[in-house]
């Protein structure tokens, strides 16, 4: 049987003594830049073409040498001779010699022997002439080549997760394929006997309804969620459950079964699984019970019941743990704000870090709206946009105090 806890560890200090055993994979995927949104890029991409690949028209107009132009007035015209047109995409075949123009739409390729463009409100045309009424400098009017992205620029590095605008940056570059790092796999596992699934219910049973919240979270984040079910409170059942999850994922997560009491049946169950290190207890409030544990290299987060106890120390410590193992280099999203009420600490774990949840209001400045709420309250969860985190030795902050409001994929709207 595990034993009590009695003493607690730093979110920080459980974080590194867990991760310092985690194996954290290199295995790459190879995927169609097409399906490759919300994926994390293995290597740095390196432009294999310069974007655009030719200099192009960024007006309707006439392509010109803009030396012969170059004394053009309103009062004294120069008139040159229109020697072919050309569209979108397209190139004349006519080079340009002295005294020509090239009529181009927007988008059209630059004629050889030309450096500019002259907008067709500057000039006036006669039959095949056009009489140009100001001068234009060599490359103005132009989106030139490489002016985008040259060939042979790091575009995107290697661990960014990549966006919608990012597919298309790939595309325009001409990929196909890009190399990214596989998901992450999480198993979420609830645990009590008290528990029926979603969707079955029986007299005198909860509907288990947590394991749904960590399941859509990892997903939106990326991973692979792995919906283990519910597992019973008995400790070789729960063993077995677990051997079976760590067989199937990168990183398991269970709900229930992890208090400060002398029956923590998830913690002694994954004590026999002999874990390379195995915290329990850490110093954050409302998720104080938290177990965390390296077994094979593959890290078990052991979430407490309540689901703000749960929300806390996933956030806290889950998520961190899912960076470092999908490889991605980014952060989540913060912003400041100023607090738009007092907030006081509970006095038993005053010293504890303390994650408050918030509603935000639009600014300038931001504000964000303390929430508060038993740690059984889904609704304090759903009326969050996101959340602070209040160090071990802070007991009160004011209205007005600014704080830093951390936006999650699939918990905040960020």
């Amino acid at each position: 049987m595990a034993p009590v806890v009695d003493s607690y560890t730093t979110v920080d200090d459980a974080l590194g003594l867990v991760l310092a055993r985690v194996r954290k994979h290199r295995r790459t995927d190879l995927v169609p830049v097409a399906q490759s949104y919300g994926r994390v890029l293995s290597a740095d991409v390196t432009a294999p073409k310069d974007v655009p690949p030719s200099s192009t028209s960024h007006m309707d107009g006439y392509a010109v040498n803009s030396a012969d132009i170059k004394d053009a007035t309103s009062s004294r015209p120069v008139v040159l001779r229109v020697v072919d047109a050309t569209g979108p995409g397209s190139r004349s075949k006519v080079p340009l010699q002295g005294g020509d123009a090239i009529r181009v739409a927007t988008g059209a390729m630059l004629p050889a022997g030309s450096d500019a463009v002259v907008p067709i409100e500057s000039v006036d045309v006669e039959g095949k002439e056009v009489r140009v009424n100001s001068a234009v400098r060599p490359g103005e009017h132009v989106y030139k080549a490489g002016q985008d992205i040259r060939r042979g620029e790091v575009v995107l590095a290697a661990g960014r997760r990549i966006r919608a605008q990012d597919v298309g940056t790939l595309v325009a570059l001409g990929l196909r394929k890009i190399a990214v790092r596989r998901r992450v796999r999480v198993a979420v596992m609830a645990t009590g006997n008290e528990l029926t699934p979603a969707g079955i219910p029986r007299k005198g049973k909860t509907v288990e309804s947590h394991s749904i919240v960590f399941l859509r979270l990892v997903e939106a984040m990326g991973c692979v969620g792995i919906d283990v079910g519910i597992a019973r409170d008995e400790e070789k059942l729960l063993r077995a459950a677990l051997r079976s999850a760590l067989s199937a994922a990168d990183f398991v997560v269970t709900l229930g079964g992890t208090s400060a009491g002398e029956r923590d049946l998830v913690v002694s169950a994954v004590s026999g699984l002999r874990p390379d290190e195995l915290v329990h207890g850490l110093k954050l409030d409302r998720g104080r019970v938290t177990g965390l544990a390296s077994v094979g290299g593959k890290p078990i987060l052991m979430l407490p019941g309540p689901i703000q106890a749960a929300a806390n120390a996933f956030l806290v410590v889950g998520v961190p743990i899912i960076g470092a193992l999908s490889g991605s280099k980014e952060t989540n999203l913060s912003i400041p704000c100023v607090l738009g009420a007092t907030w006081e600490a509970r006095k038993r774990f005053s010293d504890f870090q303390k994650v408050v949840y918030v509603r935000l209001k639009p600014g300038p400045p931001a504000v964000a709206e303390p929430i508060a709420g038993e740690t059984e309250s889904m609704k304090v969860l759903s009326d969050a946009d996101g959340y602070f985190i209040v160090k071990q030795d802070t007991s009160r902050l004011e209205e007005g105090d600014r704080v830093q409001v951390m936006l999650v994929p699939g918990f905040s709207f960020s």
